[in-house]
């Protein structure tokens, strides 16, 4: 784990928006079929500070969404807050071992998104070993086992 610091900081973060966010839909009691939007305004500028990072407003709103559908899928009796938390370390804070990180790409042919992906990691010109998940099934039992589904690209 990271920063348990900035662990809190985020847990603090995503409570004092949902009270932001129950208080402005009061009348709803804080139900909005929209509420990535409403999240993505009030955390954009705090969880960039928060993760020397940054976000377009699109971006987060797929972020705030994956971590729901994740938490509901992977955790769902957990705190959602401390669930939010650790996928925001894990996929936007800064790495603590950045020289020993090897990132692989789980792929699969045929897979647009996946195309999309590797010509972008080669017009960088990136090291990121290939792993398709069709080619080889150990490769979709380790996507499975840490992710929970198979889904693709998945760039870890």
């Amino acid at each position: 784990m990271t920063d348990p610091h900035l662990h809190q900081q985020l847990v603090h973060l995503f409570r004092k928006a949902a009270r932001a966010h129950h208080a402005a839909f009061a009348a709803t009691d804080g139900k909005d079929p929209e509420w990535p939007l409403w999240y993505t305004d009030y955390l954009l500028e705090p969880l960039e500070r928060a993760l020397d990072t940054t976000f377009t407003r699109s971006h987060l709103i797929y972020c705030l969404m994956n971590a729901d559908f994740d938490h509901q899928a992977l955790e769902p009796g957990t705190d959602w807050a401390d669930f939010y938390a650790a996928e925001f370390i894990e996929h936007y804070a800064p790495s603590e071992t950045p020289a020993t990180d090897k990132l692989a790409l789980y792929t699969m042919a045929g897979c647009p998104f996946c195309r999309s992906v590797d010509a972008t990691i080669a017009r960088l010109g990136l090291d990121i070993e290939m792993r398709d998940v069709r080619q080889d099934w150990d490769f979709r039992e380790q996507l499975i086992e840490a992710r929970g589904r198979a889904t693709v690209p998945v760039l870890w």
